[in-house]
């Protein structure tokens, strides 16, 4: 390479110098005649350079995150209960829920019967009766005086029997010797014996009519 360059046209040893101030003076009168050229021409021959702002190109549009998926409602099974709807021939919707139909008048009363009470069931009364595992005890003595005068009679009283079938009381209803009666009315109290009366069931005290004979064997 060094050996090239040493032999071209500016090695010193083929250097002209008439030629190399030929060259000289030729750019010389170039930079003269530019030099003293009109402006317009300078002008022409120098056209203008125009800088334009190129518009930076719009970022992008961010990127919108797509939208979480909506969970899906649980299906169910529901059954809609349809209104009664009443199409009118001006095609006017009438709910029946909101209607207010006036009820049907009720028919008059019967005029109201006048209450008959039902009287009360009469109770049941069952009178006393002779206990008969007492019946040799009713016969009274027969009075001696009145015995050997062989006198006969007839004693009719009332007895108030108990609760517990004993004799309370003694009533003369009838007789013809007041001695028949103060026998009749000593057996009675000391050894006559009656089953109570009783009123539905319950033992209460009643009266009852007792007639005694006295006769001579």
């Amino acid at each position: 390479m060094m050996q090239q360059q040493t032999g071209g046209y500016l090695a010193p040893s083929r250097r002209n110098p008439l030629g190399l101030t030929l060259v000289i003076a030729g750019h010389v009168a170039v930079l003269g005649a530019i030099a003293l050229s009109p402006p317009k021409f300078i002008r022409e021959r120098v056209k203008d350079f125009i800088v334009t702002s190129i518009p930076d190109e719009p970022p992008p549009p961010p990127e919108v995150p797509p939208e979480p998926a909506k969970p899906q409602p649980e299906a169910k099974s529901v059954v809609d209960t349809p209104k009664a709807v009443v199409e009118s021939p001006l095609t006017q919707t009438i709910d029946l829920a909101t209607v207010q139909v006036d009820p049907p008048p009720l028919p008059p009363m019967p005029p109201e019967l006048p209450r008959v009470e039902t009287p009360p069931s009469p109770p049941q009364i069952v009178d006393a009766s002779l206990d008969p595992r007492y019946a040799s005890r009713f016969q009274p003595e027969y009075p001696p005086s009145l015995a050997r005068n062989e006198v006969e009679g007839v004693v009719v009283v009332r007895v108030l029997i108990g609760t517990d079938g004993r004799v309370k009381a003694v009533e003369q209803v009838s007789s013809r010797e007041p001695a028949f009666f103060a026998a009749t009315q000593r057996q009675a109290l000391s050894q006559w014996r009656f089953r109570p009366a009783t009123r539905d069931g319950v033992a209460v005290e009643s009266w009852r009519t007792m007639t005694v004979r006295f006769r001579m064997a």
